[in-house]
């Protein structure tokens, strides 16, 4: 990010973690990947509480970060693959790892009104939709000031 450069517009990501809870130094390796990828802030937001009973538990299993001041989407997308990635290769090496932490890690990410659903290990239609979604928002910096449709 340019010193002294307003944010450009869509600059800021929502990164949706599902999956078992990351424990803080696994939340703050991915907070300090992010800023070392170019990321001006990440930030954690608080869930409210659901208005009834339905889908509790998938709420409760959701960490969100806001990640602000993004300037290279492909380098932020990137680090959270391989952040995913990591923590993957980490859980399966575990001796007695539970039924929670061999789940697959789904990350959603929201740039505006576009999003993408993250999962490791990726299949050919998840890389694919990285492709595309690499596709859109590489001018996000460019002329325009917004990620090309």
């Amino acid at each position: 990010m340019r010193t002294g450069a307003a944010e450009p517009r869509g600059s800021t990501l929502e990164l949706e973690l599902y999956g078992p809870d990351p424990a803080p130094s696994e939340l703050e390796g991915l907070r300090q990947a992010l800023a070392a990828a170019g990321a001006a802030r990440v930030e954690r937001t608080l869930l409210t509480a659901p208005e009834s009973d339905q889908r509790v538990a998938e709420l409760v299993e959701v960490a969100t970060l806001i990640v602000g001041g993004v300037g290279n989407v492909v380098a932020i997308v990137e680090t959270v693959r391989q952040w995913m990635a990591q923590r993957h290769a980490a859980a399966t090496n575990r001796v007695a790892a539970s039924a929670a932490e061999e789940a697959v890690p789904r990350v959603r990410v929201t740039l505006g009104e576009d999003t993408l659903e993250l999962v490791h290990p990726s299949d050919r239609a998840t890389d694919e939709a990285i492709a595309r979604f690499y596709d859109r928002h590489r001018t996000a910096n460019g002329p325009s000031g917004g990620p090309s449709s």
